[in-house]
């Protein structure tokens, strides 16, 4: 299913649940944070407004892979200017050939956040954190290149599949 609009909440695993039912019509996803205790993410792939306050609203550019939200959720942020935007993209683009995609990404969508410009994010779902781990620390990550805000350093967030 092809998406236009991905929107994220962060909280307490109560507060967003409670969300899900009230909004139970929306097609939510619920994920805990590796390296934070009690952090948790609601993601909501219903392709609808927002119902969230957060103001992590992103309109999604491109999308790789399957439709499988199994598996670890990696979520790269990155500031990209127009040059940096290309070569990003071209290394993304190339992921469309299986055999070049990083072993274990079952799915890839670039998003670009409906309030910040340059603000970019890239929605990984790996097979496993052994997988996302290798990948990561190897010279094959042409990604790792990209920072954000001023940081040479990417913002990179893990989480596993709650519910």
């Amino acid at each position: 299913m092809a998406l236009n609009e991905i929107n994220f909440a962060l909280g307490p695993e109560k507060m967003l649940a409670t969300i899900s039912e009230r909004y139970a019509d929306r097609d939510f996803l619920l994920y805990k944070a590796i390296a934070k205790q009690n952090e948790y993410l609601l993601v909501d792939i219903s392709d609808q407004s927002s119902v969230f306050e957060t103001g992590l609203n992103y309109r999604v550019l491109k999308e790789i892979g399957t439709d499988d939200w199994d598996g670890l959720l990696e979520l790269r942020y990155v500031t990209l200017d127009t040059d940096q935007q290309k070569v990003f993209n071209a290394v993304v683009d190339s992921w469309v050939n299986p055999a070049v995609r990083p072993t274990g990404l079952k799915t890839s969508k670039l998003l670009i956040s409906l309030k910040k410009d340059f603000q970019f994010l890239l929605m990984n779902v790996w097979e496993d954190e052994a997988d996302y781990l290798a990948w990561n620390d190897s010279p094959e990550n042409k990604v790792a290149q990209f920072g954000h805000d001023g940081n040479q350093a990417p913002v990179d967030k893990l989480y596993n599949r709650a519910n």
